[in-house]
């Protein structure tokens, strides 16, 4: 299917599926994040269901219903190991904005997916997030935000992480996806949380 199709196909199932998009409240822990927090509420009220839906499309996988409380704020961002908390950096550009926000809800997808085969949070989460990039904002974007999460500084290894989703094609990627997601329709014991 062509990109134009893709984004064809994501539009409307965005339109029909508005209702599925998780309930998203942002807060801030003061005052000072308010702008940031008013510009990804209405990044949310613009895009969110579309945002899902391509997740949803891409990953296979539907969102849980649990509403999610996220949190502006300076500080790296990060999905709670229990799904229900997203903290969102407030000092960024509207393009990782984009970026930031469907990386953390890509994140919140992961936890329903087994942890199997050596498949850490971040090579589940890029099985399926250069595609949804992709498939939402074009192959340019999706490369240049795969540049930037390459070199974040830390414990983790990124790049590592990267190179070895890329090294797939979208078919692979989606055939280990199919797999993963056959062993939770066999084993629910596998999902987290």
């Amino acid at each position: 299917m062509t990109r134009s199709g893709r984004l064809a196909m994501l539009s409307g199932a965005g339109l029909l599926l508005c209702a599925a998009a998780p309930p998203l409240a942002f807060t801030t822990p003061n005052d000072s994040f308010s702008p940031a927090a008013d510009e990804y509420r209405m990044l949310w009220q613009a895009e969110g269901p579309r945002i899902v839906a391509a997740i949803e499309a891409v990953a296979g996988l539907p969102f849980p219903d649990e509403p999610i409380e996220v949190i502006v704020r300076d500080g790296p961002p990060m999905t709670s190991y229990d799904g229900r908390t997203i903290r969102l950096r407030a000092g960024t550009s509207p393009t990782y904005r984009r970026a930031t926000l469907v990386h953390e809800l890509g994140h919140r997808l992961v936890l329903t997916l087994p942890r199997r085969d050596g498949l850490d949070d971040h090579r589940l989460l890029y099985l399926f997030l250069y595609d949804v990039w992709t498939d939402l904002y074009g192959q340019p974007f999706a490369d240049r935000m795969v540049a930037i999460e390459r070199r974040i500084p830390g414990g983790y290894d990124y790049d590592a992480a990267w190179i070895w989703a890329l090294a797939m094609t979208r078919e692979q990627r989606q055939a280990r996806l199919a797999s993963l997601r056959t062993r939770l329709a066999y084993d629910p014991a596998a999902m987290r949380p």
